[in-house]
């Protein structure tokens, strides 16, 4: 317990150094590498150029290691960054309002054990944000549920999941947005999608090796001549499919 304590006590003192720093060149630069269970971090940005991340020179990631966690992120403005990577359980709440958000985010990418009953809600509100998720690999992400509402123009999501059980519920609202699904693992995958817009680019591929994957798909929409709204699905219960061309 003693130990504990002195972890908090040095984690707190550290975002306050790195807020004075941020605030003197302008914007926000928040700086994290916490090793450790049931920790509770939270974190709110406002403006524009802001950063959470792992260095302050380049785009390192911010490391959250540990099982227990609560990380809760709200960003409001432009032009921020929020690049991270954590291992272990944890719930996970990301809020950002603006235009040209850039999120890099990977839970359990390599770890070995997994991040087992993951809870993960992400909001995207705003025009031209870009999202790039990989979680788990080689089954490492058990029992994951993730949410997740885009609601903008022009906004980019990269999401690849490995998990040997996935509900992942998504809503997406506006035009000219882009989806690249992928879901891999033994156990099955649910994946709702409900959308409202046009001009969509969706590309879905699920891959579970043992169970039955289940999709569910209701977009209002449409395209052009000139600006198509595609959607390519892949379905493979043996773990490797073809793909869309």
């Amino acid at each position: 317990m003693e130990k504990k304590n002195k972890m908090n006590a040095k984690q707190k003192l550290t975002f306050v150094m790195m807020f004075l720093i941020g605030s003197a060149y302008a914007d926000n630069e928040i700086y994290i590498d916490q090793v450790g269970d049931e920790a509770i971090i939270e974190i709110v940005q406002d403006g524009s150029g802001n950063k959470v991340g792992g260095s302050t020179s380049d785009d390192t990631k911010f490391l959250l290691d540990g099982d227990s966690m609560d990380f809760n992120v709200n960003v409001s403005g432009g032009s921020n960054n929020l690049i991270g990577s954590i291992i272990g359980t944890s719930t996970v709440d990301i809020d950002v309002s603006g235009s040209s958000n850039d999120l890099f985010l990977d839970v359990d990418k390599d770890n070995a054990y997994g991040a087992t009953n993951g809870d993960f809600v992400i909001n995207l509100t705003g025009s031209s944000n870009e999202l790039d998720l990989d979680v788990g690999s080689l089954d490492t992400a058990n029992d994951l549920d993730f949410d997740m509402i885009v609601d903008g123009d022009f906004n980019t999501a990269d999401i690849n999941i490995d998990a040997s059980s996935l509900t992942f519920n998504m809503d997406m609202a506006g035009d000219n947005n882009n989806l690249l699904y992928n879901g891999s693992g033994y156990d099955g995958h649910e994946f709702v999608l409900t959308g409202l817009g046009s001009y969509w680019d969706i590309e879905i591929n699920q891959e579970s090796t043992l169970q039955t994957d289940s999709l569910e798909i209701e977009y209002d929409g449409s395209g052009t001549s000139t600006t198509d709204a595609t959607i390519c699905i892949t379905q493979s219960d043996s773990g490797d499919s073809t793909g869309c061309e």
